[in-house]
């Protein structure tokens, strides 16, 4: 009697490691997809962001402005903007995180 609850205790033991262990793998394979969301909308964010504060230097009141005395001063200032943000995204999708 007393082996056959030994053995039963062993193989409840072991019933418990394996389920500890398949949660552990569950919860690591959650982290690592919710790590790369994040980098991935950290990309995003940063191609935003520099093209917003492009928008919001160029976009301020100054008397000084290259582009106003230009012709195609503001066609010119988009295309930086889309240079760059163009740059960013490369760069981004280049290092796996887009």
């Amino acid at each position: 009697m007393g082996d056959h609850l030994a053995r039963l205790n062993a193989s409840i033991d072991t019933m418990r490691d394996t389920i500890s262990t398949a949660m552990a793998v569950n919860l690591s394979m959650v982290t690592i997809e919710e790590s790369e969301t994040t980098k991935r909308l950290a990309a995003w964010a940063g191609i935003f962001a520099m093209a917003t504060a492009f928008a919001g230097i160029w976009g301020m009141n100054f008397k000084h402005m290259p582009e106003l005395e230009l012709t195609y001063g503001y066609p010119a200032a988009l295309l930086v903007i889309g240079g760059v943000c163009l740059l960013l995204y490369r760069r981004f999708r280049r290092a796996g995180w887009l």
